[in-house]
Order: structure tokens, then C-alpha cells, then sequence
């Protein structure tokens, strides 16, 4: 809807808005249709408006120009700031009217010049539009550069508005000078005198009268109206009787209107500055025009010059100062509000300084409560850490160390028969020596008995291996560093985890599948790799045991890959699990984290693991896991490299 719509409605609607619920269906329909009927004649009436008021300007504008060669020169072109204000104000329709009052106005100039109607007509048209392109890009430039309604509220928006004065007007006089010299209305020679001319003039009334109109349609924040008004029309008098002899008594007492200007500036805001520099601009023009001005000088264009060197002077310098105090004033408001602010954050301090105080008595009684309860927590938690580490040494040692008394039932056995059969030699009773030799058999004792001796030392060994690897944890003792087979560690570890991959009552036996490659001699710590392996392999079996008590699997199986990458091998240990959960894969290597159940696993074993490979061999140690999915780590250690010794 357009602003002429706008307007017509906010009428009819103050109008009929008391009655408009009381009214019948009927005479609403025709109170719309009357609405939008007046709607409509207004955005017609205004367009014609405009260009009517266009029309006046202009004629205006030439009834005050000087008789200045190659023909009359306007010190100030009225038009301009119109057709500025009619888009401001009303949009991009209004480019028409501009177009129709300016065509109106000008063709019969242009008639006069060049004695050819035709000619005078396309003329006309061309340097119509120039206005019309001069105000569009003017407004663009102000809509774009200018916050709205803010256009003289710093001396930073003053000066962007009169760059934009000063710029656009050179799109109008280009178009219009140019479309001169093609039609023979001026010469080329002159076009630069010509250009200036058009330029300044358009230049001049932008910034004397466009402000005018954009002060008065800004909402006012002032005093009341009426006081307003009253010192308007006495600083009105003031400057009309102080400009009647600087500009129609010839007397030089211009800087006598500084005062007033000022006045106007401080008192009256930017209405008041801006109408009283219109005014006294407009006294000059026509004191000048008529020959009594002080400006009169005895060339026509030297008083030209002095009197938009004026116009432009008094207009920059008010606007500047009506910045300069709006500047002032919102810095004031920013301080009272900054210090109304300041108030009340010192009322809330004191409330809460005086909180404070009523509640530091409480901390106080609290305080010693609060020490012994720390003192408890900090015991409670060594106390806790003490335990898991002890589960996790007692996780660590028990499958060797039942796997050494399951042995001792069998030793003790060997043990006593060995003894029965001693003690028969002993006595020399060959008999019955023959007949316990057949009972025991001793040839199957003979044979067991190193196996199961070299079974118990296997376990002793790897109680000592573990209790070194626990201690590496702790105090990251020195060890022996080898070049070593990795299969034969792995191997090793396999063996002795062999009961845990058998069959059970309650479930199949765990398949393991060996996809070694051909790997070099690497130099590692060789126990503390294979504490790795046992730790990996294990946590494998426990997901294996769990999916298969879900019921998830029917074959559980253990797949271990090793193969070489640039100066690292890599063994990977993946199982067909239950997997781990998204949450606790950036936890797994944190010492104390399990996903098991409790008493089942206290979180040494990765965390271990972690520290051997990362920390003693400078390698890698990571998971690549999903849901129900299973689970597979991978270790990656150097092959040679010279380690923390």
C-alpha cells in the first residue's frame, strides 16, 4: 500500500472506528468500498499534485534568475528538493510526475532557444528524466549510507548527506548539459561552464531546502507545540528585520544572522535551524535578484558566486551544529541513563553486600563441617582408588594363579604316587612295585609330570610378568628391550587363555582366526606387549561370553590380523560382539572406566594397554566399535626406534 493509501485510511479509520462495531454488514461493505474509493483518488490526486507543485517551483526558480550569459542562471533551483522529498515520501511512483512537471516547466524554455517545437519536446523529454534519475539516486544513497530518521543526528550523517548533495545533481547536469550541446542548444566549448553551473545550482538548493523537509517530517520530541511556535515566529521576526538591511538595504551586517542561527539550532532543534536558514536564504535570493543585496558586486557572476558561496556556507555550518548538538544531547541521555543504571546496580550491590554479611555467619558455623567432610571425602576416595586397583591386580593375577592350583591337584597326585613308588624300591619289594607302576602308570607320569611343572611355570612367569606391567603403570620402571617375533607373543598369550576360547556347558567354543602377515623382527618391551595382548584378548572374550548370554551370537569368533605399514606393524584384535556404546568410546582409556559389571572389571586393563603402547613405544592404540556390531582394536608400534630407556 502506498503512503497516499496510508494516509486516506488512518482518516477513515479515526473516523468510524467508535461506531464500526455497532454497524450492520451493509453499511460496513460501503464504508469499505467509500474507503477504498477515497483511497484510490487520493493516490491519483497526489502524483498530479506533485506535478503541479513541481510546475510552481520552477517557475519560481526562473523568476529568480540573473541575466547571466549563454542565458538566465537560477541561484537555486526550488524543483530539486521536491522531487528529493515526493520519492522520500511517496516512493518510486512519483517519478512520473517529477517527469510530467519538470516537461511542463522546461519545454517552453527550450522552445524560446531553439525556435523549433519539436526539437524543444525530445529536449524536454530527455532532461525531464534527469530529475527524476538525480532524486531515485539520491534517495538510494541516503537510504543506504543515512540510518533513517537520523539524517542530522551526527556530524558523520551530515557530511555523508552533503556528499550526496554534492554527487548526485552531477547525474542531472551531465544528462541535461550534454543533451544541449547534441541538439545545438550550447555549444561544447561552454559545456564546462555550463555543467558547473546546472551542478551548483541543484547543489545549493539540496542542501538549503531538502533539509527543511526532512526536519518537518520527522516525528518531533520536543517542548509543546505551541511554545515552540511562538519563539519560532519571534526568531522568525528577528532574522527578517536583521536580513531586510544585509540583503534589501545593502548594509554588510550578514554575520549578525549567526547569533539567530545558533539561537535557532539550541532552541528550536532541527525545525527550527533548518527553516530559519530557508528563510534567510531566500531573503538573500531576492535582495540579489533585485539589486540590493550586499552581494551585489559589479559582475553578475561574481555576486553569483558570493551569493551560493553564502546559501551553501550557512546552511552546512547550521547543519553541522544542529549535529553537533544532537551529538550532545544523546550523550546526555546515554549518561543519565548510564547513571540512573549506576544507581540502581549500587542498590542491588548494597541489598546483596547486606545479604551477604546475614549469610556469612552461616558459612562461618558451616565452615569446620564442611573441612571434616572434605577430609572424609579425600579418605573415602583413597580408599576407593586402593580398592580398584587391588580388583584390578586381583582381575589380572587370577587366571594364572587358578590355572596354577588346578595344576597342584595334579602335582599332588604325581607327588604321592612317586613317593609309593619310592618306598616300594626302597624295600625292595619288586612285586609290588610292578604292580603300582601298572595302577599309576608310570609311563604317562613320567611324561606328564614336566608338563604340568612347565605349566606352572608358565603361570608363575606370567603372575611376574603382570606384577612388572603393574608396576611400569605405576612408576615407569626400566625394562629390557628386544627384537622380537610379534606372533610369538601373541602365540604365547593365545596359550595361555586357551581354557577361555574352549567350550563351555553354557556355551560354544570361541573360534580364533590368525591372518598374520610377514613382519620383521620389531623392538619392543617384550612382556609389556604381550600384557596388551592379554588385556585386548580378554576384553574380546568377556564381549564374546556377554553376546552369547543375550543370546546375540551362535559363533562367537576372535579374528587377529598383523601386517606391516611403512616403519610400524600393526595388530589388529576384533571379535563379532555386542559392541561398545557411542558414549563410552572416548572413556575407554581412562584408568578406573569399565562397561563392565561391577566386580567383573575396574578399568585398569585398557588404560594399561594405553600407556604401554602410546607412552613406552611412541605408538598408537585406538577402537573402531558400533553397536551390536562387535569391536576391533588395533595397536601400531614402531619397528625401530630408540625408546625411553
Amino acid at each position: 500500500m502506498s503512503t497516499a493509501e496510508l494516509f486516506a485510511g488512518i482518516l477513515l479509520t479515526e473516523r468510524t472506528h467508535a461506531n464500526y462495531s455497532t454497524i450492520t454488514w451493509t453499511e460496513r461493505r460501503q464504508m469499505e468500498i467509500s474507503q477504498l474509493a477515497r483511497q484510490r483518488m487520493l493516490a491519483l490526486a497526489l502524483p498530479f499534485g506533485l506535478a503541479a507543485i513541481y510546475y510552481g517551483t520552477a517557475k519560481l526558480g526562473m523568476l529568480v534568475a540573473l541575466p547571466i550569459p549563454p542565458g538566465n542562471v537560477t541561484p537555486i533551483w526550488f524543483p530539486a528538493p521536491i522531487a528529493w522529498i515526493g520519492i522520500f515520501w511517496f516512493g518510486y511512483r512519483m517519478i512520473p510526475a517529477i517527469w510530467l512537471g519538470d516537461l511542463l516547466a522546461s519545454t517552453p524554455s527550450f522552445y524560446q532557444a531553439s525556435q523549433n517545437w519539436g526539437v524543444a519536446i525530445v529536449v524536454g523529454a530527455i532532461c525531464a528524466a534527469s530529475p527524476a534519475l538525480e532524486a531515485v539516486l539520491g534517495n538510494f544513497l541516503m537510504q543506504r549510507l543515512i540510518p533513517m530518521g537520523h539524517f542530522f543526528s551526527s556530524i558523520n550523517h551530515v557530511l555523508k548527506f552533503a556528499l550526496i548533495a554534492a554527487l548526485s545533481p552531477a547525474v542531472n547536469a551531465t544528462i541535461g548539459v550534454t543533451t544541449f550541446c547534441i541538439f545545438g542548444m550550447s555549444g561544447w566549448s561552454d559545456f564546462g561552464s555550463v555543467w558547473l553551473t546546472w551542478w551548483i545550482g541543484n547543489m545549493i538548493s539540496l542542501i538549503v531546502l531538502l533539509p527543511m523537509f526532512l526536519a518537518w517530517g520527522e516525528v518531533s520530541k520536543g517542548r509543546s507545540r505551541m511554545g515552540q511556535l511562538i519563539e519560532m515566529l519571534l526568531m522568525l521576526a528577528l532574522l527578517f528585520g536583521i536580513s531586510k538591511f544585509a540583503f534589501w538595504m545593502a548594509y554588510p551586517v550578514e554575520y549578525l544572522l549567526i547569533p539567530c542561527l545558533i539561537w535557532a539550532t539550541f532552541r528550536l532543534g532541527p525545525r527550527g535551524a533548518t527553516t530559519s536558514v530557508v528563510v534567510v536564504v531566500m531573503l538573500a535570493i531576492f535582495g540579489t535578484v533585485y539589486g540590493k543585496s550586499s552581494f551585489m558586486r559589479a559582475s553578475l557572476n561574481e555576486s553569483l558566486l558570493l551569493l551560493q558561496t553564502f546559501m551553501g556556507t550557512v546552511a552546512i555550518t547550521t547543519l553541522v551544529l544542529t549535529a553537533v548538538l544532537s551529538q550532545q544531547r544523546q550523550s546526555e541521555a546515554a549518561l543519565a541513563t548510564a547513571n540512573q543504571e549506576l544507581g540502581l546496580r549500587v542498590e542491588e550491590r548494597t541489598a546483596a553486600f547486606e545479604q551477604l554479611q546475614s549469610q556469612q555467619r552461616q558459612l562461618e558455623e558451616t565452615l569446620q563441617a564442611l573441612k571434616q567432610a572434605q577430609t572424609q571425602l579425600v579418605q573415602t576416595e583413597k580408599m576407593s582408588s586402593l580398592g580398584q586397583l587391588v580388583a584390578g591386580i586381583a582381575h589380572e593375577i587370577n587366571n594364572p594363579v587358578n590355572f596354577i592350583a588346578g595344576n597342584l591337584l595334579h602335582l599332588e597326585a604325581y607327588c604321592q604316587d612317586v613317593m609309593a613308588l619310592i618306598e616300594c624300591e626302597q624295600a625292595g619289594d619288586g612285586q609290588q612295585f610292578a604292580a603300582l607302576a601298572a595302577e599309576f602308570d608310570l609311563e604317562f607320569l613320567k611324561a606328564d609330570l614336566p608338563k604340568v611343572l612347565g605349566s606352572m611355570k608358565l603361570g608363575t612367569d606370567r603372575i611376574q610378568r603382570i606384577v612388572t606391567s603393574l608396576r611400569n603403570f605405576s612408576r615407569m620402571d626400566e625394562a629390557e628391550v628386544k627384537a622380537v617375533d610379534i606372533h610369538e607373543g601373541i602365540d604365547s598369550t593365545l596359550l595361555i587363555l586357551q581354557h577361555r576360547l574352549k567350550a563351555t556347558c553354557d556355551r560354544a567354543a570361541i573360534q580364533l582366526i590368525r591372518r598374520y602377515g610377514d613382519l620383521p623382527p620389531v623392538e619392543c618391551y617384550v612382556g609389556q606387549m604381550n600384557q596388551v595382548f592379554m588385556n585386548i584378548l580378554a576384553n574380546a572374550i568377556d564381549a564374546l561370553e556377554e553376546s552369547m548370554k543375550r543370546g546375540q551370537i551362535e559363533s562367537p569368533t576372535i579374528t587377529i590380523t598383523t601386517e606391516k605399514r611403512h616403519d610400524a606393524v600393526a595388530i589388529g584384535i576384533a571379535d563379532n560382539g555386542i559392541g561398545i556404546p557411542n558414549s563410552a568410546k572416548t572413556k575407554l582409556f581412562d584408568p578406573f572406566y569399565t562397561t563392565k559389571p561391577i566386580g567383573k572389571g575396574t578399568g585398569l586393563g585398557l588404560a594399561i594397554s594405553y600407556q604401554i603402547v602410546t607412552e613406552k613405544h611412541h605408538g598408537k592404540l585406538y577402537c573402531d566399535s558400533q553397536p551390536n556390531q562387535g569391536t576391533e582394536f588395533w595397536i601400531e608400534i614402531p619397528v625401530h626406534q630408540q625408546l625411553d630407556k
